[in-house]
């Protein structure tokens, strides 16, 4: 749960240094001397260095923190979130495809962890869907998390290095008119633009790969410079009376030329194919493209609402602009070459079976979209050409480790992939997946002093393999393993009640969602069925009981959130079509309790929560109990006439610790 009360900024950074955050010099914070001239320098010392703090930052820098790593995130802005963040307000999707990939009970494309817990909280606290409330939301998620140092509006700038490894990165806050000077043990770029890894010299590709580069058939003939863009979205409203606009005189005049291949269907969000790339480059002329982009922008509502035909045919006489983005939302700049390059043939090829690579970590489903490098600069051109992706796919955690430098990964759009690939993998709940991936291997590599280029090796990957899906991100074709875990060793398993299709030993089925339904997962990758017991009616329960008592410290909940639906903020009520926003999921477990017996039918309650609509619940029992059976009984869910439950796990206080070994 979120922390009720926080700490006094002195205690916070006693706090921090217990940690290992070390401020060497604490009279530079509170009530220390004056001021003084220019820059003034502070050094910290982490495990895990995150630079950068849109989606796939907040997933890498939570999942390291929560995997035992003391970490610092340091972001250029002054709310997280990227992209999706209030200053861009672009809604996420991912492997879903916006709704075009989802079947009730036989296909879940919907991404898990620590993207899912965020957004689930968004969705019940933020019915309004304000974009600041999202905000809120990512911020609460850091200061809940004792492990983790945020620092924002402080933008990295260099790194020292020693041979291949990075020693430090340097970031400054211009406001606060601090040099952080950052020693950790691996380095995490999620930065999007790749100014981590380009500091530290790792290699890396701006463009297009030429066709024969890794023989794909939707690359271009010959490899250019040329990338996808940015762009510039707006809000209006209906504000119940003619509202008048007149285009400012640096806006373009457009006409129905300008629109040949672009939709102007809705006018209370829009318009992602405002975008523009070619002839700029999208790093060094963001102000510029900024500019560009603004004038289109207001050319585009000035011809809505003073177009005489488009103000008929939108009914636009009552509508006003009520917000719009100043800083471009990109889609592309730097792609760096890690240990292995993703290619069309591991997402799509002639026998339709995506790549199962032996270090996946992580899986995306978004089409190949690849954009116009000219935007709407040249209206004669399709903004997009999209090829479908007909299955979900795996992600290769060398893909997030450099080649180049010993203790660098990455996460994002910046990540090991073809031009054709990162049309897929630059969708944001897709680089959530790989964040929480690569945090989650940089606080096994920390903990165990192993090198970030041997991660993708036996037996460390396994082992983060199997954290991940203990902390519920999916990762296509692997089951839970997990020695340490009592549940799938229990002598029995019943219900009060259960399905055909969702018999109570599902949940130690070691798969949390069904992926055998259609635009799935492919054949050989999964294990049918719903994975989940399935109640007929509520109450009911669940017991699992065992021949010997055992002691148990934690008891872990996976429950059903509707992840064959879409679920994400957006600005446009068009977007709510498909999903359920501003409420529980009604698949989900509302109110429980979890009770243990040991060799008698008297029942002990140790655990009981109501208004329960997150997915994954954690429950620690202190002190440790002895017993031979657990019972999870289902009093009430938030909609639905039965209760779903997709896992049940079991430890004790070993159990408890992180990445289990393989027996």
């Amino acid at each position: 749960s979120f922390l009720s009360r926080y700490l006094p900024m002195r205690s916070y950074f006693l706090f921090a240094a217990l940690l290992g955050f070390v401020v060497v010099d604490a009279t530079l914070i509170g009530d220390g001397p004056a001021v003084g001239k220019g820059l003034q320098t502070q050094n910290l010392e982490c495990d895990v260095f995150v630079a950068g703090g849109g989606s796939s930052g907040i997933s890498a820098a939570i999942a390291a923190a929560r995997n035992g790593a003391k970490t610092i995130l340091v972001h250029g802005r002054p709310m997280l979130g990227g992209n999706a963040a209030s200053e861009d307000r672009l809604h996420m999707v991912g492997a879903t495809q916006n709704g075009g990939r989802g079947s009730k009970l036989k296909t879940e494309a919907r991404e898990g962890g620590i993207v899912e817990e965020y957004t689930l909280e968004d969705c019940v606290q933020n019915p309004q869907r304000a974009a600041v409330w999202f905000d809120l939301t990512c911020y609460n998620l850091f200061r809940a998390e004792p492990n983790v140092h945020l620092i924002l509006n402080t933008m990295f700038v260099a790194v020292n290095m020693e041979g291949d490894k990075i020693t430090e990165a340097i970031a400054e806050s211009q406001i606060s008119q601090i040099r952080y000077v950052i020693k950790a043990k691996v380095f995490i770029d999620t930065t999007g633009d790749g100014r981590l890894g380009a500091e530290a010299g790792a290699e890396f590709i701006e463009g297009r790969e030429g066709r024969a580069v890794y023989n794909e058939s939707h690359a271009p003939l010959h490899g250019d410079n040329q990338t996808e863009g940015s762009s510039l979205a707006f809000t209006a409203k209906d504000m119940g009376t003619p509202q008048k606009f007149v285009r400012p005189p640096w806006a373009k005049k457009l006409t129905k030329e300008n629109f040949k291949y672009r939709d102007l269907a809705r006018l209370d969000y829009g318009f992602w194919w405002n975008e523009v790339s070619s002839p700029y480059n999208t790093i060094r002329d963001n102000e510029k493209i900024r500019d560009v982009l603004l004038e289109y922008m207001m050319g585009i509502w000035d011809y809505l609402k003073n177009d005489p035909e488009q103000q008929k045919r939108h009914n636009a006489t009552n509508w006003a602009l009520d917000w719009f983005e100043w800083w471009p939302c990109k889609r592309e700049g730097r792609r760096f070459i890690g240990q292995y390059v993703m290619r069309q043939s591991d997402v799509v090829n002639e026998d339709n079976t995506p790549n199962f690579f032996p270090d996946r970590v992580a899986y995306g489903g978004w089409s190949l979209d690849l954009h116009s490098p000219w935007g709407i600069l040249k209206p004669s051109v399709p903004p997009n050409h999209a090829y479908p992706v007909p299955l979900i796919y795996s992600t290769p955690l060398r893909s997030l480790v450099s080649k180049d430098v010993s203790n660098l990964m990455w996460a994002g759009r910046l990540a090991s992939y073809s031009h054709v690939v990162f049309g897929s993998q630059r969708v944001m709940k897709t680089t959530s997946t790989c964040g929480q991936a690569a945090g989650t291997a940089a606080a096994y590599a920390t903990a165990n002093n192993v090198a970030a280029q041997d991660l993708y090796k036996a037996p460390h990957i396994w082992s983060i393999q199997q954290q991940l899906i203990r902390d519920d991100a999916y990762v296509i074709g692997i089951y839970n393993e997990d020695p340490r875990d009592y549940a799938r060793n229990a002598k029995t398993i019943v219900a009060s009640s259960e399905w055909e299709e969702g018999k109570a030993i599902n949940v130690i089925s070691g798969q949390t969602r069904a992926v055998d339904g259609p635009k799935g997962a492919a054949k050989g990758q999964y294990k049918a069925g719903t994975n989940r017991w399935m109640s007929k009616g509520v109450p009911a329960y669940i017991t699992l009981e065992w021949e010997k008592p055992i002691p148990i410290a934690e008891i872990q909940l996976i429950f059903d959130t509707g992840m064959h639906r879409k679920l994400t903020l957006s600005q446009s009520v068009e977007d709510l079509h498909g999903q359920i926003w501003g409420s529980p999921q009604p698949e989900t477990v509302k109110d429980y309790h979890l009770s243990v017996a040991n060799g008698t039918t008297k029942w002990t309650e140790v655990v009981s929560v109501t208004d329960n609509y997150q997915r994954k619940r954690v429950h620690q029992l202190k002190p440790v109990k002895y017993a031979t059976t657990v019972r999870l009984d289902c009093t009430a869910t938030n909609g639905l006439e039965n209760a779903h439950i997709m896992e049940i796990r079991v430890y004790d206080e070993d159990g408890m610790m992180p990445f289990p070994k393989k027996a």
